[in-house]
């Protein structure tokens, strides 16, 4: 089972997009449109006990990278930048390449901290 200052940081990231009618996933196999994907942490320790962390959030649509995939990809952006849940500290436009499929995408990098 997993455990730790970085897995816990994902399981906060998760439980905020949950709590905002999102789907999260971090397992690649399980990315699909419509869905939110949690890459990662990477993070500054200090005292080996404290993380100061960033990860991104991958908005997936679906293809074709029209207006529709677009407005979703901004509307859902704007609902995780307006939550208190999220400290979100960049967001842009990309294409997210998940198995051999070309998604729309939106990145939102998202800044958090934990404590072992």
């Amino acid at each position: 089972m997993a455990s730790g200052v970085f897995y816990q940081m994902v399981q906060d990231v998760k439980t905020a997009i949950s709590n905002l009618g999102l789907k999260p996933v971090t397992d690649p196999r399980n990315a699909r449109p419509l869905t939110i994907f949690i890459e990662l942490p990477s993070a500054r320790m200090f005292n080996n006990n404290v993380a100061d962390g960033t990860l991104t959030l991958r908005v997936l649509a679906p293809p074709p990278g029209n207006q529709d995939a677009g407005d979703y990809c901004m509307t859902v952006a704007d609902l995780i930048c307006s939550s208190n849940a999220l400290a979100v500290t960049d967001a842009a436009p990309s294409v997210a390449l998940i198995g051999e499929q070309q998604l729309p995408a939106y990145d939102l990098t998202v800044r958090l901290s934990g404590e072992r």
